[in-house]
């Protein structure tokens, strides 16, 4: 028997489930990247100058969830 096997194991197993750490949010913040200003926000739609994207970093971070949701459709 090995010593720290099972911690090996155990480090291994967590790095195997799912993406890689940052992978998802790095694809959301390409995407979000992606999006033209367009005087509302793409979240919610309240009205935004022509800069902005988002009204808050709420809706910001909703939007992100959402799409990484429709992107990655469960099984």
């Amino acid at each position: 028997m090995r010593k720290g096997g099972g911690i090996m194991h155990d480090a291994n197993h967590n790095e195997e489930q799912g993406d890689p750490p940052g992978r998802i949010e790095l694809v959301g913040r390409t995407a979000m990247a992606a999006l033209k200003p367009k005087g509302a926000c793409w979240y919610c739609n309240q009205p935004l100058d022509n800069v902005r994207r988002f009204c808050s970093k709420t809706c910001a971070d909703d939007y992100r969830i959402e799409e990484e949701v429709f992107s990655n459709p469960s099984p």
